[in-house]
């Protein structure tokens, strides 16, 4: 079950751009622990220079971080994606795809779940029908989360080779 804590949600700004690049270095490590042969840690520098590139964000995207005591505990990164209008098998719709991730500690505190309410809610705003998101199959604390507390289901797997080109272990 979830403690709710006094989170504030709001839009990112480049003032935040440390605490993304700290969220992401941690989601990194988590998800090392999880696949070591797909994940690695990024340069902490290049994420921070990344974050300063993309803020001020376009309209068709968002990030929204979530504080508390002043302390900025996670975030969510949303792009809108519109429908292609091309004919194919799967409805075509607007939707959104999400990333999110929340600082250790922070978690199973509701940062989360109210990040993704303040996603559901953008989603709406910009006329999506659907939100999109992907987990490693491994992480399954994260799989839970999605679909017990939030409604998400597995709608495809993605699967994965490594090439002869891929020069890593």
């Amino acid at each position: 079950m979830e403690r709710t804590a006094d989170v504030t949600i709001r839009a990112a700004t480049p003032d935040d751009v440390g605490a993304l690049a700290d969220i992401y270095q941690a989601s990194a490590e988590h998800h090392i622990r999880l696949d070591p042969s797909l994940y690695s840690t990024p340069d902490y520098r290049a994420m921070k220079e990344r974050y300063s590139r993309r803020l001020p964000l376009p309209d068709d995207e968002e990030i929204l971080v979530a504080e508390m005591d002043g302390e900025v505990v996670g975030w969510i990164d949303m792009q809108l994606r519109p429908a292609t209008g091309q004919p194919r098998m799967m409805r075509d719709a607007v939707s959104v795809e999400i990333d999110i991730a929340v600082l250790p500690q922070h978690r199973g505190h509701g940062v989360g779940s109210r990040l993704v309410a303040a996603a559901e809610a953008w989603a709406a705003q910009h006329g999506a029908a659907v939100m999109t998101m992907q987990t490693h199959v491994a992480n399954l604390d994260a799989i839970r989360f999605y679909q017990e507390r939030h409604g998400f289901r597995t709608t495809g797997i993605l699967m994965m080779k490594r090439t002869s080109s891929d020069l890593r272990d």
